[in-house]
């Protein structure tokens, strides 16, 4: 019954254990003897009033997870009502202790009320002549009681741990959601940084170059060749971006393919030499490592035309052959017998500060690492990710050089 009562509204609770107590007195004080003022009656009227006290008290403490003083004197006053009394209604105050010890505590500290209310009734046996069987019976009924408690005790304890750690889940399941929102978001903005600052930068030369030329009077034809060649630019920034979209959305990306396309649009829109040379088996580059060597190779163009307008370009790419073999990738500036011009208004200070942050980005996401700084007169970035396992796909170790004027930690 406690049990049962230990999961109702605590109001409601408290009025079905206010109307227990009622009936039982009652039962008590309708029995035989009947509360006195002298003898065995003033004996019943004692303990009735011990149990009926320690009752209340008990329903108005707050529960916790200790045995408390009433509890025993429930229990005692209980056990000896029983044979005091003659009725065995008595031997309610000692259930309803035991069990109330039983929820609120472990078995060791519950035990000793039942013990209590088992040798109560014992003194009462011996002092009234009760027997021996129904002490028996008692102490097993107590035993039997405050066993149940305890399973009710630990059954809700395990309930209770099952939410919490249903609650953590929850809250580690949406960590891993925001987490993985967080990685997307930098994906796309990686993307569209590589993709708009490939492209901008191109239309920036052409339309920059277009305007001196016009200041400086030049022909027609030549003026329109610039424009033609911007329009073409833009044009091939909206094919980009469609691949890019394509990119993240899961779409294969043919890389050796694409290297070539960056490496002779270098050299149309600054119109300077770009070299490549490719060893090894290109069909590695796929998947996420080719995709790296792009954007990192594109990232890289992009900074010499920001820091270094004009500076010839140097692309060997070694994809490798066997399954441990790196991919390296190494773009670098060559130094000029002149210096190179300064880069168009504007163009060298554009982007958002995501420039070499991004190619690292790329790199750590495949756990690679990357470095950027000079080397021979020119600048260099280097890109190294790890062999992939067989079932990945043919992943590699990628070294990038790329050249720029200086470090573009944009």
């Amino acid at each position: 019954m406690l049990m049962l009562l230990a999961s109702l509204p605590p109001r409601a609770a408290t009025a079905i254990r206010l109307l227990g107590l009622v009936l039982i007195a009652l039962t008590v004080l309708n029995g035989s003897p009947h509360p006195g003022t002298s003898g065995r009656a003033l004996v019943v009227s004692v303990l009735l009033a011990a149990a009926v006290v320690s009752w209340l008290i008990w329903m108005i403490r707050p529960l916790g997870d200790r045995v408390t003083i009433e509890l025993y004197v429930m229990a005692a006053a209980g056990g000896l009502l029983v044979e005091a009394s003659q009725h065995g209604t008595a031997s309610a105050f000692v259930f309803v202790a035991v069990v109330a010890a039983g929820l609120r505590a472990d078995l060791p500290q519950a035990a000793p009320v039942a013990l209590v209310g088992t040798l109560a009734v014992a003194i009462s046996d011996l002092l009234y002549n009760g027997s021996a069987l129904g002490l028996l019976a008692y102490a097993l009924g107590f035993a039997a009681s405050l066993l149940a408690a305890a399973n009710a005790r630990g059954r809700t304890e395990r309930t209770e741990q099952a939410e919490l750690l249903l609650a953590q889940t929850q809250r580690s399941h949406e960590e891993q959601l925001r987490a993985a929102r967080l990685e997307e978001s930098t994906r796309i903005a990686r993307e569209i940084h590589d993709v708009l600052a490939h492209t901008l930068a191109g239309l920036t030369i052409q339309l920059e170059a277009t305007s001196a030329l016009l200041e400086q009077g030049a022909d027609r034809d030549t003026a329109l060749a610039r424009v033609r060649r911007a329009h073409e630019l833009a044009r091939e920034g909206l094919l980009e971006t469609r691949r890019a979209v394509g990119a993240l959305r899961g779409d294969s990306v043919s890389a050796p393919a694409g290297i070539e396309a960056l490496v002779a649009d270098y050299r149309a829109t600054v119109e300077a030499s770009a070299m490549l040379k490719v060893a090894g088996d290109p069909a590695r580059l796929t998947g996420d490592t080719g995709q790296t060597v792009l954007r990192i190779l594109q990232e890289a163009l992009t900074n010499v035309r920001k820091h270094a307008p004009g500076a010839e370009v140097s692309v060997a790419l070694d994809a490798g052959t066997g399954p441990d073999d790196e991919v390296v990738l190494i773009v670098e500036d060559l130094p000029t017998a002149t210096p190179a011009t300064e880069a168009p208004d504007g163009l060298a200070a554009s982007g958002g500060g995501y420039g070499v942050r991004g190619m690292r980005e790329r790199a750590q996401l495949l756990g690679g690492t990357l470095n950027a700084g000079p080397f021979g007169g020119g600048w260099r970035v280097e890109l190294r990710l790890p062999a992939p396992s067989p079932s990945a796909g043919p992943e590699h170790v990628v070294v990038a050089r790329a050249g720029v004027g200086r470090e573009d930690v944009r």
